[in-house]
């Protein structure tokens, strides 16, 4: 068992809980009530030679608790100031110590665009998303079937919400580079083993011949890691960590 498989098998049986108090048919009823508008996620990322998606998270399974003094509007605001393009924002409550609340939070005082970033299996979770305030989902080729990533980007296409496909190599790569509206985000963490290499990136970016907004996620650490990306035509970054902890040099 990998730490990933513990995280699914947590996040299925959470939602057995949820789905019983708050069902299905309650939030697509709030959604239609509300009508809420498209976000701008991946808008906010296009054309742009340095984009940052500064992610706002209390632990990690990795790190352990990487700030001990969580203050998601606090941070959000700081990434602002930094000049983030897009909000990443943890809503895993287990593993990750995030909530639904700091999107929902953040959301009221923030016009950047978020991504809720979490562990969908499931598309109450994408309805869910929506309802809370999140612009673009997550999708883990790791933990999707084909036909369970294609459900969820229909879904999550009439919902009006981006969509972020991770993949970790080429074999997952190859799975999704249909998606022609996707943005594409290589992890650069091996999920089995924990280490970090900026080179799956920049590999994958060389294999990959669509026309996706490309992110390189984990492990970037400094202006110099983001330039050895940008010089092998990668321009979006998804930074945790080093950002989360002030380490970002």
């Amino acid at each position: 068992m990998t730490i990933l498989n513990d995280i699914v098998e947590n996040t299925l049986t959470k939602l057995d809980i949820k789905k019983s108090e708050l069902p299905l048919t309650e939030i697509i009823s709030k959604l239609n009530e509300l009508n809420l508008p498209k976000g701008a996620f991946k808008e906010s990322l296009l054309k742009k030679d340095q984009a940052v998606i500064a992610e706002i998270k209390k632990a990690s399974p990795s790190a352990g608790i990487i700030s001990e003094d969580f203050n998601p509007i606090k941070k959000a605001k700081e990434y602002e100031d930094f000049g983030a393009s897009a909000l990443s924002i943890l809503t895993e409550e287990d593993f990750f110590q995030g909530s639904s609340e700091y999107l929902k939070e953040v959301k009221a005082m923030t016009s950047l665009p978020i991504l809720r970033k979490d562990f969908m299996v499931d598309e109450y979770q994408i309805y869910e998303a929506k309802l809370i305030g999140a612009d673009c989902i997550l999708l883990i080729a790791s933990i999707l079937n084909d036909n369970e990533i294609q459900s969820f980007v229909d879904l999550a296409e009439s919902l009006e919400l981006d969509y972020l496909i991770e993949v970790h190599d080429l074999k997952e790569l190859k799975r999704v580079e249909h998606f022609s509206n996707a943005i594409i985000g290589v992890n650069n963490r091996n999920l089995k083993t924990f280490d970090v290499d900026l080179n799956n990136s920049i590999n994958l970016k060389k294999a990959f011949n669509g026309n996706n907004l490309f992110v390189a996620e984990s492990g970037i650490k400094s202006q110099d890691d983001i330039d050895t990306l940008k010089a092998h035509d990668i321009h979006v970054f998804l930074i945790g960590e080093s950002l989360m902890k002030g380490d970002f040099a």
